[in-house]
């Protein structure tokens, strides 16, 4: 079995090289890759996720708005938020509205694949 990831990102290069490591694991694929949380329960419905790796700061509607929005369907996807910044307040509001877990972006990547199948398995992943 695969997992299916979808990414919330605004910055291009970050989801390329996301969509590049997720596509090399072997139980792993990317199902969709967004700039921001426009139509994001369009997005989630047509993409039919596993787990959602969530940039906390973009423009239009952000990853706390994000995350709040898919909790009102989706009581249950998995949501990992990404952030640069050990921004506590940001953070907190992030678990608040259901996010599953955080992981800084600055994170090596085998560390956020081992939080993303922790969080797959019910754990809660936090940088």
């Amino acid at each position: 079995m695969k997992y299916r990831i979808v990414i919330f990102d605004d910055n291009k290069s970050r989801r390329d090289s996301l969509k590049i490591l997720i596509s090399m694991i072997d139980d792993m694929e990317c199902v969709g890759e967004f700039e921001d949380c426009r139509q994001v329960l369009d997005k989630i419905t047509d993409s039919q996720p596993d787990l959602v790796l969530m940039d906390i700061d973009m423009p239009h509607v952000n990853g706390i708005e994000g995350v709040k929005l898919i909790r009102t369907k989706y009581p249950t996807l998995k949501i990992i938020m990404q952030t640069v910044f050990e921004d506590n307040d940001k953070v907190f509001s992030a678990i608040c509205a259901g996010a599953d877990g955080y992981i800084l972006k600055q994170t090596a990547p085998n560390k956020l694949l081992d939080g993303m199948r922790e969080a797959m398995e019910g754990g809660a992943p936090m940088s």
